[in-house]
């Protein structure tokens, strides 16, 4: 039976490239991604490997063309959650290391991930602000303690993945 461990860790939405560098130390140092889910990461025991990690970000996707474009180009997926795909591929040396091929592409998923967010933040306030406005009843204090820190957190990452994709697309010009 091989070895195994998890480590349990954060990283945001818009330091993805932070995520795929860390992942790749742990291939350096013999743990290789086996699995992905709730801030857990399941490592599987190799030797040391030089293996190159990309996300990707694509809600609702499970068409076999998008996996086909990846496994044609040598990327081979490793986990999926949440609309995060997890891939990975041997360094080879070459310059197909990247699973994005220009600077708009690459903006267009942060772009798209925000918009996923901005929906999420928007039914959190339909769900739980509205009602307490629009009845005008005085709600617990502990209650918009609880909400109010999920409210700015999501404007927080919906501005954050907005901003990263404008500086994306101003990179290209």
């Amino acid at each position: 039976m091989s070895e195994r461990k998890k480590i349990r860790k954060f990283f945001w939405a818009w330091s993805d490239e932070k995520e795929e560098v860390w992942l790749q130390r742990m291939a350096q140092e013999g743990w290789i991604l086996e699995r992905y889910s709730w801030f857990t990461y399941t490592f599987e025991a190799a030797g040391p490997s030089k293996l190159i990690y990309r996300l990707d970000y694509q809600f609702g996707i499970r068409n076999q063309d998008y996996f086909m474009l990846f496994e044609e180009d040598g990327w081979k997926l490793v986990s999926a959650f949440g609309g995060w795909y997890y891939f990975c591929k041997e360094d080879d040396g070459t310059d197909k290391l990247e699973i994005y091929t220009d600077a708009q592409s690459k903006a267009a998923k942060y772009k798209h991930l925000s918009n996923a967010i901005l929906f999420l933040v928007l039914m959190h306030i339909l769900s739980f602000w509205l009602p307490i406005i629009s009845s005008g009843s005085k709600a617990p204090l502990w209650i918009g303690m609880m909400i109010a820190p999920i409210t700015l957190l999501g404007a927080f990452g919906v501005y954050m993945l907005k901003r990263k994709a404008k500086r994306l697309k101003e990179y290209q010009l």
